[in-house]
């Protein structure tokens, strides 16, 4: 977790460069992309000139709105921009959905922003919904669009991206010592989840997810894609909407006084959405690349990466037979 002085600074002084790399020619699809950080992040890469933006969200209805919106601030034409349904809870959406990507002539980036922040419990996938929506639901998308993003690679001699969006909370979070064969089956129990430590912990295993993929599909001349991940700040998102009482008082006078915007938030997610293969299985925050806390890199943590990946490949192969093929096959 970053130092109280290095928050300070990243939160009220660090300024976060504007991107300014260019996305002409590129298709991009975003998810959760019709509020917070993923619609700034699509205003953002529309200004740079993308080909193709694909608003990828479950409320089409703000979907559209998103887009109107986006249309007029930056002079984009209507063509442009498109809003896809998606539902990463429903795998049938999530095979609608992979369906109509596989039909584009390319796909040059996938960013995978949608998540949730939950206190109330509930159970999706067999395990606890943040789980579910952060880690299942995200990897069943992305897995499945692999084969896209590499055959773009091949055919137009470009380096796509798979990125993800983050969070430095994922230096607190509680991992459980003792969770029996799969931990994910052990969220499957309310008495295990723990309100508080839920979405931190959920950031700590997409880290450890992609730590692995990464490792798998690998950014030299014959696996040219990158994957990484980045930390937006601590950003006025909406994300934790469900506070009530006074937690949810102290969150806001929090995010008054500290918060970013999610205009500036995005800005990370788009700067790591275009950056080089020396990101590759990198994590970035502040608009570079950081290094993992010392526990995601030494030997318990590359065993506890290894046993993650294994235990969501588990899951991924339920809902998807086969899916893991999309990795292996590199």
């Amino acid at each position: 977790m970053p130092s109280l002085g290095n928050f300070f600074h990243t939160q009220l002084i660090a300024k976060i460069p504007v991107p300014t790399s260019s996305f002409a020619s590129k298709t991009v699809i975003i998810t959760g992309a019709n509020t917070g950080l993923g619609k700034e992040a699509t205003r953002h890469i529309a200004r740079l000139g993308a080909s193709k933006l694909i608003i990828a969200c479950r409320n089409t209805s703000k979907g559209n709105s998103a887009k109107l919106e986006i249309e007029a601030s930056v002079n984009c034409k209507p063509d442009v921009i498109e809003v896809w349904e998606l539902d990463i809870e429903s795998p049938a959406s999530v095979q609608k959905f992979v369906e109509r990507a596989n039909k584009l002539p390319r796909l040059d980036v996938l960013i995978n922003n949608a998540g949730i922040q939950t206190i109330n419990y509930q159970v999706v996938y067999g395990t606890e919904r943040t789980l579910a929506v952060n880690n299942i639901g995200t990897f069943l998308l992305a897995l499945q669009l692999i084969p896209k993003l590499k055959e773009t690679a091949n055919k137009y001699e470009v380096t796509p991206h798979l990125t993800f969006t983050g969070s430095a909370l994922y230096d607190v979070a509680k991992f459980p010592e003792n969770y029996g064969d799969n931990i994910f089956d052990w969220y499957g129990d309310e008495s295990h989840s723990n309100r508080m430590n839920q979405y931190n912990l959920s950031k700590l295993i997409l880290l450890y997810a992609i730590i692995k993929l990464a490792s798998i599909v690998n950014s030299d001349a014959t696996n040219p894609i990158v994957v990484n991940t980045l930390d937006p700040c601590f950003c006025k998102t909406g994300l934790p909407g469900e506070l009530h009482g006074a937690l949810k008082v102290f969150m806001r006078v929090f995010e008054a006084l500290f918060a970013r915007t999610s205009e500036e938030g995005s800005r990370l997610v788009v700067i790591a959405a275009s950056a080089g293969k020396e990101t590759n299985g990198k994590y970035m925050r502040a608009g570079a690349v950081q290094e993992y806390a010392p526990f995601i890199t030494d030997k318990a943590g590359v065993e506890k990466s290894n046993t993650i990946w294994e235990q969501l490949g588990q899951r991924l192969e339920k809902l998807q037979p086969g899916i893991l093929q999309n990795v292996n096959s590199f």
